[in-house]
């Protein structure tokens, strides 16, 4: 569900945890945010990115802990702090 700039965004997101030793992936196909989400519940994936063309444009990503179900808007810096912490 999103296009080059979403993907790029994304990999580099990726990259910059993998660089800090979290681990991180990419949904492997364009499918709708239910069925992504569900992907990640049943794969017992804590913590969902959520990405698009607002969170690109204002360097910003929604987090979502899925054992809670919150979500939070962050800048990119206190995404990679909250991360950290685990």
């Amino acid at each position: 569900n999103f296009g080059l700039r979403e993907a790029e965004f994304c990999i580099s997101l990726i990259s910059k945890l993998r660089a800090r030793g979290i681990s991180a992936e990419i949904y492997p196909e364009s499918s709708k945010l239910k069925k992504q989400l569900a992907y990640a519940n049943s794969n017992g994936i804590p913590y969902v990115v959520i990405v698009g063309e607002d969170e690109i444009n204002s360097s910003f990503v929604t987090l979502r802990n899925m054992t809670s179900g919150t979500q939070q808007k962050l800048t990119t810096e206190e995404f990679f702090e909250r991360m950290a912490k685990g």
